[in-house]
């Protein structure tokens, strides 16, 4: 007779191959989500808040407007949107899913939350491909399910709520938000100027259904590489503010003490 794990592996093959019909991977797999709706306040609070202020149901300072759910992601100028949601502060979308080939693990994709009156983003939000797959693997070590093969087993959408943060310059990577002050320009009239304050939270249902032919298969297929990152002097200049930042409030803690 077969050993198991070659009836394992035959079965997971079999499995992929009929997943293969369905849809074309040309990445590390394919990222599933739907935005189903966002709560967006009147006043934004800090960057430090806590999980239990930012999530309370009753919170009710709220902003009112028009908004659509946009997304995009790193390495493209593409996105894609929900419909737009008329004068409400707590827009319920409830898109129709969107599925992503998802090119490397190092992917990234930014959801915003855009006001339709001025096509500025009320606030965004950060999705990467390897936290994704590091929640996903999380939950089923917390189920107990710990082998190989159920690691390699398909993991069900996730409902969670994610915190909206302004400042964001462009969403990726390091660069997610400067933590340094805002221009004037950027500053908003419900903001103290403050880069990452949230401005409300988004929820959504999200799975990356990794390709397993990556790792688990009798002829694995190579893994795409990640991009080349191009030389960015924004990026140096973040890094500059958050070294000032650093040594300004270890200069602070020094004269505190």
């Amino acid at each position: 007779s077969k050993p198991k794990h070659r009836n394992a592996l035959s079965e997971l093959e079999t499995q992929q191959s009929s997943e293969s019909k369905v849809t074309s991977i040309n990445g590390i797999g394919l990222l599933r989500i739907r935005v189903l709706k966002a709560c967006l306040f009147e006043k934004n609070l800090p960057p430090e808040a806590e999980p239990g202020e930012i999530f309370d149901p009753d919170f009710s300072i709220l902003r009112t407007g028009d908004h659509y759910c946009r997304i995009s992601w790193s390495g493209s100028k593409d996105s894609r949107r929900t419909k737009t949601v008329l004068q409400a502060s707590k827009p319920v979308f409830e898109s129709e899913e969107m599925i992503f080939d998802v090119s490397h693990y190092g992917a990234e994709y930014k959801l915003e939350v855009v006001d339709v009156n001025t096509d500025k983003p009320v606030g965004a939000c950060l999705l990467s491909a390897q936290g994704l797959l590091q929640w996903q693997r999380d939950e089923k070590i917390r189920q107990g399910l710990i082998s190989l093969l159920d690691m390699s087993q398909k993991s069900d959408p996730r409902r969670v709520k994610l915190e909206l943060r302004t400042g964001v310059k462009d969403a990726f990577g390091l660069n997610f938000y400067n933590a340094s002050k805002l221009s004037g320009e950027s500053k908003e009239k419900n903001s103290s100027g403050r880069a990452g304050e949230i401005s409300g939270w988004l929820e959504i249902d999200v799975v990356l259904d990794e390709d397993r032919s990556l790792f688990l298969s009798s002829n694995p297929r190579q893994c795409p590489p990640r991009a080349n990152e191009e030389f960015d002097i924004a990026l140096i200049q973040l890094h500059i503010a958050r070294i000032s930042n650093i040594i300004e409030d270890i200069q602070k803690i020094f004269s505190t003490y």
